[in-house]
């Protein structure tokens, strides 16, 4: 019993100091600014829907705005990891913060202005491309801070656990912000605080000190060009004897039937969300629908 009781405060001691190293790499400034820039992402998309829908009267507007955002953070976000890895992330995140901080105040301004749904699509979609990726940017970053400093594995699996936690307390957070704020009094001004934080909080992730370690063309360390110029030498003796028997290279491994699975499950699962969240239970009549949406009280009801 003793011995159980030792172990466990032992590890409890041993997570808390692991957790206060990755502050420490950061900072205690970062953290705060990387959560609050990551909560827009978690809001826009349930607000978005929230905000055309009351403003529109309209589900399928609605419907087809909040998709249309969708679409353009899944098309521009491998753009925006891209561009980061060949700018650093301090230009790329600073640009794309702004941009979409714009662009979710304009789709705010366009929806209580009763713009047309193909407006708002394409607004939408701006919106949705623009999203700064903070959450990636911000574990990329953490990691080589733990990796310049010499940090231990388990610091690094402890930044990386720290960052889970981030991203799923704003995925939680965010959408019920939204529906507070479309409860209480309206779902623009949650879009509205969201512009204000990516424009905020994403710029000051940008412009913090610690984007440096993620510049790009990194000077590598003597053990690195050591480690690198061995796997050199070593598959210029491959190629060598290779050439020398006349074997052909072997081809690469083929991908796993597993992960064909694994895709096409995931995509199921996104389609199954995205129908759920699109769904709308039956209204007695068209014109009661219109009249309550939006509205704290159900329409079937």
């Amino acid at each position: 019993m003793g011995t159980t009781g030792t172990k466990a405060t032992t590890g409890r001691r041993g997570t808390s100091a692991a957790y206060r190293e990755v502050i420490g790499l950061t900072g205690p400034l970062l953290p705060v600014m990387s959560f609050l820039a990551r909560l827009p992402t978690a809001t826009i998309q349930f607000g978005s829907v929230l905000l055309v829908a009351r403003t529109s009267g309209s589900l399928a507007a609605a419907g087809l705005t909040g998709g249309a955002l969708a679409v353009g953070q899944v098309a521009c976000g491998p753009l925006v990891g891209r561009l980061a890895d060949r700018h650093g992330q301090r230009t790329v995140v600073l640009v794309f913060s702004l941009a979409n901080a714009v662009a979710v105040a304009g789709l705010v301004a366009g929806a209580l202005a009763g713009l047309q749904t193909a407006v708002l699509a394409v607004v939408g979609a701006a919106a949705g491309a623009t999203v700064p990726q903070i959450g990636p940017m911000a574990r990329a970053r953490l990691v080589a801070l733990a990796r310049r400093a010499g940090a231990r594995d388990s610091t690094v699996g402890a930044a990386l656990s720290f960052e889970s936690t981030l991203d799923e307390v704003s995925f939680v957070l965010g959408p019920a912000l939204v529906g507070l704020a479309a409860v209480t009094a309206h779902p623009g001004y949650a879009l509205g605080g969201a512009a204000v934080l990516v424009a905020l909080c994403g710029s000051g992730f940008a412009l913090h000190r610690t984007a440096v370690a993620t510049r790009p063309g990194p000077v590598a360390t003597s053990a690195e060009r050591r480690s690198g110029s061995v796997r050199t030498r070593a598959g210029r003796r491959n190629g060598a004897v290779t050439a020398a028997t006349g074997e052909r290279p072997r081809p690469a491994a083929p991908i796993p039937r597993s992960i064909h699975a694994l895709r096409a499950a995931l995509a199921l699962q996104g389609a199954m969300f995205g129908a759920c969240q699109a769904a709308s239970p039956p209204s007695p009549s068209d014109s009661d629908s219109r009249t309550r949406l939006g509205s704290s009280t159900p329409p079937w009801e």
